[in-house]
């Protein structure tokens, strides 16, 4: 039997070679689009979203990072998307490869769950931001950690401390900041000139002496003034020859010392790792680089000293000072827990320094809008100074400017109404995250979703979306309701008068014409609950007494518009872009 032999056919073979490689493209492109659509965002169901965001995989980040790099502000972008979704929530897709982040615009909603809602808490994604700064109680969640951090400051806020320390030194920083401004208004001979630098300077003096007292010498503003004090009318005169009275008057600056830079660092490493799309990494290269290894050296060498300062002063008696009241606190704890005082903590350390980054840049920014309003609003500012001259007419009849017991004592409901009018239009976005597959307004919420309160948007800028109470969690549904908060009104115009409670008929603003309300209106810039800003009665202090003598002192005089802007910078808080001043002597 003769062998069968097997012959292939050319044609077959060529299909087969053909095939090959056409099945293994077909797979890769199949593979590759499948891997594609589940990289896409993830829309939550039932929240409105930008349908052409979730084509994307880098969602709605392109758009946002394009006017945010013009704005300078996150929150403006947000409630656009909020006001084109015509919805109370919504949701974006910022992070490639993450879940949504959901924004809330409805302050009944945001009050419920940042009071009561115990399935939502501190953020990761700013805590991931905040790292550098250590083992400041903000990074936390509200667990042991928070509450013992809160434990060794919770002698900073008292009505004593605050009363007996802070004050004076509010009022003697006050005092150096109007003298800096009548030197730099008879230098400027009518020209405007920008006080952003002098705000700053004046509230990080202001936290110094409330962490260190005395015991820090090296101060912000102090050089500042011995610079300008050196300079003469005829000097600024030849600098600004040929230029419009308009044009502005540049002061010189004189440089900070090592840690005060930090002060003013730190707080912008915090916000460009927030915003950065790998916090954790960013923060783990920029460790390594020599830039931020001096920001940080130079804060562990000034309090570490300040701690052992504090600690000598302690031991013999002496307590005043922030760092003082925090080891009386840390020894008080420790002989309750059986075991030596830790005095040269870290976290004691940490813990000081975060207050004053925060201090120092949140209530900076808060002078800087009053005063743009008060210039812009002139009646405002005559019905303020003429509350200010009657509520202490002994100063003023005796041609002297009040003292710091005169104004701690002196009952300001149209001052109050004044800053909190201010607040509220200048909050930033709260942030929580939720630690449980949760709802909100009915909506599915899976664990580790980013939710932002908006306070820029409707219900505070705007009237208010309606929301079917059913939709409401119990809580939100039980909670009391303010009813005389006006939205009829232009929500988005600054009428401190939305704040007051009238005693009696006419237009009177003093306290014996009304009452000042803070839970007249929706109010976010400190939070609300477990984590409300632990230094907003220091903030207030420092508002109060700074903004009164700028009006007793001075007219606030109109500025050219182009120095006149309302434009803002996002971050810790939200300041002003331009804060110039026309000062005319009273």
């Amino acid at each position: 039997m003769l062998p069968v032999v097997q012959q292939s056919i050319p044609f077959f073979d060529n299909i087969s070679n053909l095939t090959d490689p056409l099945l293994v493209l077909l797979t890769v492109t199949v593979s590759l689009y499948s891997l594609y659509r589940w990289l896409l965002p993830k829309p939550i169901p039932g929240i409105p979203y930008n349908p052409q965001a979730a084509k994307s995989l880098l969602g709605d980040a392109p758009a946002m990072i394009k006017e945010v790099s013009a704005t300078g502000e996150f929150r403006v972008w947000c409630a656009k998307q909020m006001k084109q979704m015509n919805s109370p929530l919504c949701q974006i897709f910022i992070r490639p490869f993450s879940k949504p982040w959901v924004l809330l615009a409805d302050f009944r909603e945001a009050k419920d769950i940042l009071m009561r809602r115990k399935e939502f808490d501190k953020s990761s994604f700013l805590s991931d931001g905040m790292a550098c700064m250590g083992s400041f109680h903000g990074i936390y969640m509200t667990g042991e950690k928070f509450k013992a951090n809160r434990q060794l400051i919770q002698d900073l806020m008292t009505t004593s401390f605050l009363n007996n320390h802070v004050g004076p030194a509010i009022y003697g920083k006050g005092l150096e900041l109007m003298k800096l401004f009548e030197t730099k208004m008879l230098l400027a001979r009518g020209r405007p000139f920008s006080v952003k630098k002098d705000f700053e300077y004046t509230s990080l003096d202001v936290m110094l002496e409330f962490a260190f007292g005395k015991n820090w010498v090296h101060t912000s503003l102090g050089p500042q003034m011995e610079r300008v004090d050196k300079m003469q009318a005829e000097d600024v005169d030849a600098m600004m020859e040929g230029k419009d009275s308009d044009e502005p008057v540049v002061f010189p600056l004189v440089p900070l010392v090592d840690f005060l830079n930090s002060v003013y660092e730190a707080p912008e490493i915090v916000e460009r790792t927030i915003n950065a799309l790998m916090p954790k990494l960013q923060t783990w290269w920029w460790s390594k680089q020599s830039w931020y290894k001096h920001i940080f050296d130079a804060k562990e060498r000034a309090m570490r000293e300040q701690v052992e300062i504090a600690i000598s002063n302690f031991q013999s008696g002496c307590i005043q000072t922030g760092i003082e009241h925090m080891l009386m606190r840390e020894a008080s704890r420790a002989e309750k827990e059986g075991r030596a005082p830790d005095f040269r903590s870290k976290v004691l350390r940490d813990e000081m320094f975060g207050n004053i980054v925060g201090g120092h840049h949140t209530t900076s920014g808060a002078m800087m809008w009053l005063t743009k309003y008060l210039t812009d609003h002139p009646v405002v500012q005559s019905n303020l100074r003429s509350v200010l001259y009657t509520t202490l007419s002994a100063a003023k009849n005796e041609n002297r400017l009040f003292t710091f017991e005169e104004i701690r004592h002196a009952k300001l409901p149209y001052l109050d109404a004044i800053m909190e009018e201010m607040l509220r239009i200048n909050a930033v976005p709260v942030t929580r995250e939720a630690l449980t597959d949760t709802t909100i307004l009915g909506y599915p919420i899976k664990k580790g979703t980013q939710v932002f309160f908006m306070s820029n948007g409707p219900g505070f800028l705007s009237p208010s979306f309606p929301i079917d109470e059913s939709r409401r969690s119990e809580t939100s549904r039980a909670s009391k309701i303010n009813a005389t908060w006006d939205e009829t009104q232009d929500l988005a115009a600054f009428v401190p008068e939305r704040w007051l409670v009238r005693k009696r008929e006419g237009n009177g603003l003093l306290t014996d014409d009304v009452d000042f309300d803070g839970a007249a209106g929706p109010q976010l810039v400190f939070g609300l609950g477990p984590r409300t800003c632990w230094g907003r009665r220091l903030a207030y202090m420092e508002m109060r007494i700074v903004i009164a003598m700028l009006v007793w002192n001075f007219e606030l005089l109109k500025t050219p518009p182009a120095l006149s802007s309302y434009a803002g910078l996002e971050g810790i808080a939200r300041v002003p872009q331009q804060c110039y001043v026309r000062l005319r002597k009273l």
